[in-house]
């Protein structure tokens, strides 16, 4: 950019950058008779002040949206299964009302996404069942059910159908406690009903985690339905039909919301909820 795109002619200009220079103590610029070039100080304050420029860009396109108008920024976070199998069709059916909005997705675990909304920071959540936080409304959109996860030479695999029985003494992964991911306390229950004891080698965080490990042949597992959809080509899946509970999926938002952008992308999202959960085999939550 020249001096000219500026609006400013060069004296002034140096002696801006004078001043910023003698306020941060520090100089922004190389100079010689030839050109001059940034220092690397130069570069970071380069750097910063494109992030408050496009932070400002931000703040005043979420200002328009949140103000009802027709173009500015939605941000919406979601959880691994909100981003591959449920947000795709709830986009493509708001676009049709707001096709001006920019729509950032995040892919965020639940407890981020809880800290996101609280501070502003994310207008729409997808999240796991948690506890009901008074700073944002929730509502059901689909059950999600369980399936086996098999290694593909595991000497279950060949069955079309699997019981809890099945898993008494083998070796599983299974779930650490996360926030929003009650997957552990569901399955570990559903074994103690059935007197079942597996034998769980390793615990962990997430469910593409214990896919990796489940095709390596450590073990088995009990995932949810939404990773049989992922292709991949060493893990056999099986219905277990004693396990049938399942996992609800949440779209969370603001106490007190107005933003009618907003407000319509909730009504979207439960209004397809129901075409969601027979594409992707989930179950529609009753309102």
């Amino acid at each position: 950019m020249g001096i000219a795109a500026l609006g400013i002619r060069q004296a002034p200009l140096s002696q801006q950058i004078k001043l910023l220079e003698d306020r941060l103590g520090s100089a922004l610029f190389h100079r010689t008779t030839r050109r001059t070039r940034l220092t690397p100080a130069g570069e970071t304050m380069l750097r910063h002040a494109r992030d408050l420029l496009d932070g400002m860009d931000y703040a005043i396109a979420h200002t328009h949206a949140m103000a009802g108008e027709s173009t500015g920024r939605l941000t919406v976070a979601g959880v691994q299964v909100a981003l591959t199998h449920v947000l795709p069709p709830i986009i493509e059916a708001f676009r049709q009302s707001w096709p001006a909005i920019i729509i950032d997705v995040r892919h965020l675990g639940t407890g981020d996404q809880l800290r996101t909304l609280e501070a502003g920071e994310t207008n729409i959540a997808l999240i796991r069942p948690t506890e009901q936080a008074p700073f944002m409304q929730t509502r059901r959109l689909v059950s999600e059910p369980f399936l086996a996860a098999l290694p593909r030479t595991h000497r279950l695999a060949d069955r079309d159908v699997l019981r809890l029985t099945d898993f008494e003494g083998e070796n599983m992964l299974g779930y650490a406690n996360v926030l929003g991911a009650p997957y552990s306390g569901v399955v570990t229950e559903a074994f103690r009903q059935a007197g079942v004891h597996p034998r769980i080698v390793q615990t962990c965080t997430h469910t593409m985690t214990i896919a990796t490990h489940v095709a390596s042949g450590l073990g088995s597992a009990i995932v949810p339905a939404w990773i049989s959809g992922m292709g991949l080509p060493r893990i056999a899946f099986r219905p277990v039909p004693e396990l049938d509970q399942g996992i609800d999926l949440l779209i969370a938002w603001p106490s007190g919301e107005t933003s009618p952008v907003v407000l319509d992308f909730i009504r979207t999202a439960c209004g397809v909820s129901a075409e969601i959960a027979t594409e992707i085999g989930m179950m529609r939550v009753p309102d």
